[in-house]
């Protein structure tokens, strides 16, 4: 135990030193003119920065803003710091922070590593396969605007399915039925929300702001919403399957009864607190502009429906995907055990 807390130490030192140096010297790499302040004046609402670019020939350069047109940007100006600059080196677009990121990533990393050890490297082998392929379709939709997105999603999804599978259970355990089971999950769940919402023609769901796409914004939604019941199905699935095969192997002799009331408490504990989760998931991304359209005078029932539709309707398929997965869960391992008997 001391050994793990002394090489989780040290592993949080090293991520807190790598974003450090990235922090003072990645700025030589970057496209946009970084600006490295070394003075900061402020006389009434005028603030005087001067400092000298890291990269663009590391010229000097010194800038007059309004107090009040960067205070969206929730900087505060100090010697030392980073700032992106546009391209005629006249604007603040944001601080540079990407040490930050760095930092934080390390941290994870090594958190997942320390604690999950060998099943901690295929999960982020599968987090990182996901990442790329969603980077890879998403990328073939900006080449190729005749492509439907949410056709993509479709590919995406089985292809995320396959690849989640094969990060927890490996290649020797690989199970087609979770993958179909799980496909079916997800494609109920979408259908349940897509039936929903053809019936009652999108009434009270608000598009507002998906209006600045320049993709057809119904396919992005329904890829957005195919790809929240992706997560939740799985999530649920490797839970209830996971466990209820620790359960056979540690009690070979109990019964399909036994085996069924065993699932349901433990589908009953998990459920309610992943539905939660998924809730202030969604919800959470939506604070900033319910608190910015409250604070200027919207009335509270508009701002809600404005704001909170999309991620509700998002949050209630993945809820019932996971209500789904239950039953499915229960059948596939029931039906594996009769194969092995």
């Amino acid at each position: 135990m001391k050994k793990k807390i002394i090489t989780l130490f040290l592993l949080i030192l090293i991520s807190v030193l790598a974003g450090f140096l990235v922090q003072r010297y990645s700025g030589i790499f970057y496209q946009s003119p970084v600006l490295a302040v070394k003075k900061v004046q402020k006389q009434d609402d005028q603030i005087k920065i001067s400092g000298q670019l890291v990269n663009h020939q590391k010229e000097a350069v010194t800038l007059k803003t309004d107090a009040h047109s960067v205070a969206a940007l929730t900087i505060s100006f100090k010697v030392g710091q980073q700032l992106l600059l546009n391209s005629n080196k006249e604007e603040i677009i944001a601080e540079k922070q990407d040490g930050v990121v760095v930092a934080i990533i390390f941290v994870f990393l090594s958190l997942v590593l320390l604690l999950g050890g060998k099943s901690g490297v295929l999960a982020l082998w599968g987090l990182a396969l996901n990442l790329g392929v969603l980077f890879f379709l998403l990328r073939l939709d900006t080449l190729f605007s005749g492509l439907p997105t949410l056709g993509l999603m479709f590919l995406y999804g089985a292809s995320s399915i396959i690849i989640t599978f094969l990060a927890n259970y490996g290649i020797k355990a690989f199970r087609i039925d979770l993958i179909l089971t799980t496909g079916g999950i997800v494609l109920g769940g979408f259908l349940i929300c897509l039936t929903a919402l053809k019936l009652f023609e999108n009434n009270g769901i608000r598009f507002e702001e998906m209006q600045f796409l320049t993709r057809p914004y119904l396919g992005v939604f329904y890829g957005s919403l195919l790809i929240g019941g992706i997560g939740a199905a799985v999530d649920m699935v490797v839970t209830l399957v996971s466990s209820l095969k620790e359960l056979v192997y540690q009690q070979p002799t109990i019964s399909q009864k036994e085996l069924l009331r065993s699932g349901r408490r433990i589908a009953q504990d998990v459920t309610s607190s992943m539905m939660n989760v998924l809730l202030f998931a969604y919800l959470s991304g939506a604070i900033p502009m319910l608190i910015f359209y409250l604070k200027n005078g919207w009335p509270f029932v508009s701002t809600l429906q404005l704001h909170l539709s999309l991620e509700l309707l998002r949050a209630f398929c993945g809820a019932f995907t996971i209500l789904l997965s239950i039953p499915a869960s229960l059948l596939c391992v029931i039906l594996e055990r009769r194969r092995k008997a």
